[in-house]
């Protein structure tokens, strides 16, 4: 009875494997690429505005606070803080710039295709993230000056 669960379960990982891999490469790497490049420079314009309005926020006084716990406390550490803050913001693009100019290969197709597709939805979901971040500070600065 094991062995028959056990084969069943070969067979089925060993069509899952076959579905995943014909959804891996039914990708255009060449568009993947298009659009990590897109994702990856809306990224680092997002993360820009985010460290603008944040620092902009800030100097305004009291009324408004940094809200995320590393960053505000490597901010009471004035510049060097405030360095290592940034740095620790800009570290994700080193891997994410990594896999979007990241040249096709033919000897590891499927693996370059997980890794691209991965990038793609991570990129997708940072890109969200930061949207309502800088959307928020921005509503907020607005409404501090003309509400």
């Amino acid at each position: 009875m094991l062995d028959k669960a056990r084969s069943r379960m070969k067979e089925r990982y060993a069509e899952a494997r076959v579905r995943e891999t014909k959804f891996l490469m039914s990708f255009d790497l060449y568009k993947v690429d298009s659009r990590l490049l897109v994702l990856l420079s809306l990224f680092i314009a997002l993360n820009f505005f985010d460290a603008l309005t944040t620092l902009v926020a800030i100097s305004l006084g009291p009324s408004f606070v940094e809200l995320n716990p590393i960053a505000s406390g490597l901010f009471k550490l004035d510049f060097p803080g405030f360095l290592a803050a940034l740095g620790l913001k800009y570290v994700p693009l080193i891997p994410l710039a990594y896999v979007t100019f990241l040249h096709q290969s033919e000897k590891h197709v499927l693996a370059l295709r997980v890794v691209k597709i991965s990038a793609l939805v991570a990129l997708v979901a940072a890109n969200v993230f930061y949207l309502a971040v800088v959307g928020s500070n921005s509503l907020n600065l607005l409404h501090y000056y003309f509400g």
